[in-house]
C-alpha cells in the first residue's frame, strides 16, 4: 500500500476509534449511530483494500471470502441500523471475525514467503 494511502487509512482508523469511545462514554445514540455507520465503512473499504492490494503469490481464494466478509461485515452493520434488523449485528461480527482471521491468514503467508 502506497504511503500517502497508508495515512488516509491510519486517520480514517483514529477518527473511527475516537468516534467509538465518544458513543461508549458517552451512550449518544447519535454518536451510536455515527459509530455503526463508521463501522460500516471501515469494514467495506477493508474489504475493497484487501482485494484491491491482493498479491499474486495470495491465493485467490482466501483473498476472495476475505475481501467479501469484510464487505458484507459493512453491508450487515448498515441493515442492523433498520428497524427490526437487529439480527444483521450479529451477523455483521460474524462476517467481521471471518475477513479478520482470513487477513492474518493472508499476512501471516505473505510474510512466509518474504522470510
Amino acid at each position: 500500500m502506497e504511503p500517502r494511502s497508508r495515512t488516509v487509512l491510519q486517520s480514517v482508523l483514529i477518527g473511527y476509534l475516537v468516534l467509538l469511545v465518544a458513543s461508549i462514554l458517552t451512550e449518544n445514540p447519535l454518536l451510536t449511530t455515527a459509530a455503526d455507520l463508521g463501522f460500516a465503512a471501515v469494514a467495506g473499504y477493508f474489504g475493497y483494500a484487501v482485494y484491491a492490494n491482493r498479491s499474486p503469490s495470495d491465493d485467490a481464494r482466501l483473498v476472495a471470502v476475505t475481501a467479501a466478509a469484510l464487505v458484507l461485515a459493512g453491508v450487515t452493520q448498515l441493515l442492523a441500523l433498520l428497524p427490526g434488523l437487529g439480527v444483521a449485528e450479529l451477523a455483521s461480527t460474524a462476517f467481521f471475525v471471518v475477513g479478520f482471521v482470513g487477513y492474518f491468514l493472508l499476512r501471516r503467508g505473505s510474510s512466509r514467503r518474504r522470510g
